[in-house]
């Protein structure tokens, strides 16, 4: 273990002997070298937005609606992920289920095309409030799904529930 230990002690001698020797300019340059890559080995992780995109929809539906009537619906998007999310999409499915438009955020308010709207983004850990506007018209229970995409690619699981259609 001692033979080890001076062994080590010897190869640091010699490196800070080397150092100390170097001229002024390449001293400087070495300091500013490990100083880089102190800063790209600590801060540039921070600032990641890699990773597959990932997220949740929580809320809740009506309990009931009346056919053909616009109701309205406050969802929570959550990324779950540390990736940026653009554009946040949400689709909706359900027999005679017709999304009309949502406001993401209160601040943009997005007409749907194909029972989808998309609108904003969403960076790592972020979550978003999104009131959906829709209508139901088969009476009965409907099944209804909303599907977090980014685009057109799904990033998450189906919310559903089922509303109860007067």
């Amino acid at each position: 273990m001692s033979g080890t230990s001076s062994r080590a002690r010897g190869a640091l001698r010699a490196v800070w002997h080397a150092i100390v020797t170097m001229p002024r300019p390449a001293r400087f340059l070495l300091v500013a070298l490990a100083a880089a890559a102190a800063f790209v080995a600590v801060i540039v992780p921070l600032f990641s937005s890699g990773g597959a995109p990932r997220a949740e929809i929580a809320g809740q539906l009506p309990q009931t609606v009346a056919a053909g009537h616009t109701v309205q619906a406050n969802i929570a998007l959550d990324n779950v992920g540390d990736s940026i999310i653009y554009p946040v999409c949400v689709v909706m499915s359900g027999d005679g289920a017709t999304l009309a438009s949502a406001d993401f955020q209160g601040l943009d308010h997005v007409t749907a095309s194909g029972n989808r709207v998309c609108g904003g983004q969403l960076t790592g850990q972020e979550t978003i409030g999104i009131t959906i506007q829709f209508r139901l018209s088969h009476r009965g229970n409907t099944h209804v799904q909303l599907v977090p995409q980014q685009g057109n690619a799904v990033i998450g699981p189906a919310f559903a529930g089922t509303v109860g259609v007067t």
